[in-house]
Formats: C-alpha cells, structure tokens, sequence
C-alpha cells in the first residue's frame, strides 16, 4: 500500500477482515469491547444509586454517593482487567496450539 506524501490530508484505506471469518471476529471483538464499557457503566450507575439511597436514608449527602461511585469504578476496572487478562491468556493458547513441530 503506497503511502500518502507528508503533510497530506489523504490517508490510505485501512486493511478489512477478508472473508466472513474475517467480519465474525472483528464483530465478536467489537461486542466483547462494548460489553467491558457497558459492565463498567453499570457497575457504577447501581453502586452510585444504592449510595444515593444510603444517603437519603442517613442523612449523610453526598458520602455514599462518591463512595458508591468509586467502588463501581474500581470494581469495573477490577473486571475489565481480569476479562483482558483472561483474552490474552487465550490469544496466546491459540497462537501456541497454531504451531506445528516442523524439525521433528
């Protein structure tokens, strides 16, 4: 792919998935990354309205809410960390079971 002089705007197209193996894992890929937000978000929002319900209940504004907040921020980064973790634990078994003994 011919690259585009310095300082001009056009850029080269980015290399696609051939195939429909190709397009099915750039999908799966794409859910299994939207799906890490999504965890985290919700981690969040339930932590931050059960702070919310604490503070209304004992009258402490706004501690439970930040509290709740960052729990749920710590939680998903807790999840999303263990989910890549466990993603590149298997990228790499793939990658090892791909190999063949070619000098035996």
């Amino acid at each position: 792919m011919r690259q585009p002089p310095p300082g001009s705007t056009n850029r080269p197209e980015p290399e696609k998935p051939q195939g429909s193996i190709g397009r099915r894992y750039a999908k799966a890929a794409g859910s299994e990354f939207a799906s890490l937000g999504i965890a985290m978000g919700l981690a969040i929002a339930l932590l931050a309205v059960g702070g919310n319900w604490l503070d209304n209940r004992l009258g402490t504004a706004p501690l439970f809410v930040l509290l709740g907040v960052f729990a749920g921020f710590a939680g998903g980064c807790y999840s999303m960390f263990g989910r890549l973790a466990a993603q590149r634990e298997r990228a790499a078994a793939d990658e090892t079971d791909g190999e063949t003994d070619r000098g035996k």
